[in-house]
């Protein structure tokens, strides 16, 4: 079964063309067959990474300010309660992962703990780790 890079190739290989010389002019035709092959070139390379996307899937963080509402989005996205909504800030502490079909692609979408400065009144050391946490999966 040819597929059309393999026929591109081939005309690649060629040295006739279909020139009436028996094919000893070949300089004039490179520059397409070059443009044939970068051509083909990218979309392998398109494919490559499209595929790796369909495999790997995405990672989205969902970064903000305590009580932004991060939680309540991930929870909507999902469809169920995956992650604890309240008014008191400092809530969400360890990053909550939940994977999702999004047109197609694996997502795999991050809530984290908001962020705020480390000196605000309430904040603790566990909320700090969340926060530092939080930092890392924008970042990743």
């Amino acid at each position: 079964d040819e597929d059309e890079d393999d026929v591109m190739y081939d005309g690649i290989l060629s040295s006739n063309n279909g020139n009436a010389d028996g094919g000893m002019s070949v300089w004039g035709t490179i520059p397409p067959r070059i443009s044939s092959l970068r051509q083909a070139m990218d979309r392998h390379l398109a494919d490559a990474s499209r595929g790796e996307l369909l495999r790997d899937g995405l990672r989205i963080a969902i970064v903000g300010r305590p009580n932004a509402g991060k939680s309540s989005l991930l929870n909507l996205l999902a469809g169920r309660d995956a992650a604890i909504v309240s008014s008191t800030p400092g809530t969400t502490r360890d990053v909550v992962e939940v994977i999702l079909d999004l047109g197609g692609v694996r997502c795999t979408l991050l809530d984290t703990a908001g962020v705020r400065e480390e000196k605000e009144e309430g904040v603790n050391d566990i909320e700090v780790e969340g926060m530092k946490r939080a930092r890392r999966a924008a970042r990743d």
